[in-house]
């Protein structure tokens, strides 16, 4: 399967770093039955910083900030692929040839699963959409 490339937006959630951060901000998602697709979390300095892609991205928006966090949304984009060797160096590569910047990505898959999803913040989402669509 050629991988497929989705223009949308992740959240970045701000919080003081302290034990237990992340299972109380989970917490109004699991209460509200928003299932957090992927995530990349880590420490800067005194802060906690989560990048979240969910399945209702407008209401874990509003739930998260209603709960006190400072949330703002970034343009990504989420490519979907076959859990196989090489996706992303085609990806990484094609985007390197691009003069396309990665800010930084992350990605979620399981053991033996077949597909993977990669989330890329990149310098150029519009260009880097074109350039994975191809793939």
């Amino acid at each position: 399967m050629p991988g497929k490339a989705t223009k949308t937006t992740e959240l970045r959630i701000s919080a003081k770093n302290e034990l237990g951060t992340m299972a109380r901000l989970s917490l109004p998602l699991k209460q509200n039955n928003i299932n957090i697709d992927c995530f990349c979390g880590y420490e800067m300095e005194d802060r906690a910083v989560f990048y979240l892609m969910t399945n209702n991205n407008p209401k874990a928006k509003t739930l998260l900030t209603n709960a006190g966090y400072t949330v703002t949304e970034n343009p990504v984009v989420l490519w979907t692929i076959d859990n196989t060797p090489g996706e992303i160096n085609q990806a990484t590569t094609a985007l390197a040839e691009g003069r396309v910047n990665i800010n930084y990505a992350y990605s979620t898959s399981v053991p033996a699963g077949k597909t993977a999803s990669v989330v890329f913040a990149t310098s150029d989402t519009n260009k880097a959409f074109d350039m994975l669509s191809r793939l």
